[in-house]
């Protein structure tokens, strides 16, 4: 199975969400904010490496993730970084640190009844919004995409801005399966 840029970039998201950037006081300073989780450290970290292997394989501006108020990103996430991460995914040593990122976003997701709620009102929008075989989220939030004929279309032009568009349901990213 073949895991793309935009579902371990996604799970970033979810990992760090609910987080706020750290301030510059000690933890018990006023105004401090609260330290991330385990697990979002953990992906700032693998996606740090992540960022290096891209420089190491060609890509020397590939920013490095940063936690920016609820979501971990790398840099201006425009075109340029989203299409720079589909090649580097393609490079067998940064796969297998996409692959370190799936697994811990793996073992650290949980989703709420309202959130998968929410995943059902964005595959609802993605479909009103032409891209008519969205499927609704599986019980453990994913969409059952890959291998399908909709994965090619998950980055095309059309789809992504059916997503701009719905993210008013959902914009904290979503994974594949």
């Amino acid at each position: 199975m073949t895991y793309r840029p935009f579902v371990v970039f996604a799970i970033l998201a979810v990992l760090a969400g609910g987080l706020t950037a750290c301030s510059s006081g000690g933890k018990d300073s006023p105004g401090a904010s609260p330290e991330p989780s385990a697990g979002a450290k953990q992906a700032l970290e693998i996606g740090r490496r992540f960022a290096q292997c891209a420089r190491d394989h060609g890509y020397p501006d590939f920013p490095d993730p940063v936690i920016d108020g609820a979501k971990l990103k790398y840099g201006d996430w425009g075109p340029g970084v989203q299409e720079q991460s589909r090649m580097v995914s393609e490079v067998r040593e940064c796969k297998a640190i996409q692959d370190q990122l799936r697994a811990l976003g793996d073992a650290n997701s949980t989703l709420s009844a309202a959130d998968l709620e929410k995943l059902k009102e964005f595959a609802k929008c993605m479909r009103d919004h032409g891209i008519t075989g969205w499927p609704d989220p599986r019980a453990d939030g994913s969409f059952p995409i890959i291998g399908t004929p909709l994965e090619p279309e998950v980055k095309s032009d059309r789809s992504l801005a059916a997503k701009d568009a719905c993210k008013r349901h959902w914009d904290r990213g979503f994974r594949l399966s």
